[in-house]
Parts: C-alpha cells; sequence; structure tokens
C-alpha cells in the first residue's frame, strides 16, 4: 500500500485484493496540520464474473465507521470512479464488500482525499 501527503491532500492505493475484505485504513485529517473533506475512490477491476460491490466508509475516531460513499455496483473490467464531497471525517476506509458469479474478481482500490 502507498500512502503520500501533499499539503491538504491524501492519497492512498492498497494492493490488489482477491475477495471481499477491507481495505487500508487511512488518516486523512491531522488538528493542525491537514484536513479533508472531498473523497474520490477510484475502482480497478478485472477478471469480474457478474458484478463486484464496493464502498467508501468514514469515521471520526478510528472504530466507529458509517458509509460516505454508499455501496456501489461494477458490472465490468476496468476503472470506476466515485466522488463525495462535505464529509469531513478523520478516517476513510475503502471496501470491498462482494462479489457475484464466481470469486475470480480481481479489485485494487484507490482514494484520494482533499
Amino acid at each position: 500500500m502507498a500512502s503520500y501527503q501533499f499539503r491538504d491532500s491524501v492519497f492512498s492505493t492498497d494492493t490488489e485484493l482477491a475477495q471481499p475484505q477491507l481495505g487500508t485504513l487511512t488518516q486523512v485529517a491531522e488538528n493542525n496540520l491537514l484536513s479533508t473533506k472531498d473523497y474520490t475512490l477510484i475502482v480497478t477491476v478485472s477478471n469480474i464474473n457478474t458484478n463486484v460491490v464496493v464502498q467508501l466508509d468514514g469515521s471520526i475516531d478510528g472504530t466507529n465507521f458509517a458509509q460516505i460513499i454508499a455501496p456501489q455496483t461494477i458490472t465490468a473490467n476496468g476503472q470506476s470512479v466515485f466522488s463525495v464531497s462535505g464529509r469531513p471525517v478523520k478516517f476513510v476506509r475503502p471496501r470491498f464488500v462482494s462479489e457475484s458469479g464466481g470469486t475470480a474478481a480481481l479489485v485494487t482500490l484507490s482514494v484520494a482525499a482533499a
């Protein structure tokens, strides 16, 4: 997993996921240093069977999470982009929620926070 910070932006990319699971927890706010409220989730899918479902969760305390990008169903290989604005949180965590039609899908989750 690579993670980079530039002023008020954070970028994080998970390694390729071969099964539904949580992505990497990334801190996107730090008092007096960094503050974000806009998030983009870029999903790269290969070997899809029927579909995969992904979402982005946010947290203020790093323990309790809620969806900030609701579950999104992807039905084809390639890249998909989902964004949300005006949701300040301290942590984000992408999630490969599920897949249908088989278990061959490979999913890479990338997050940008600004």
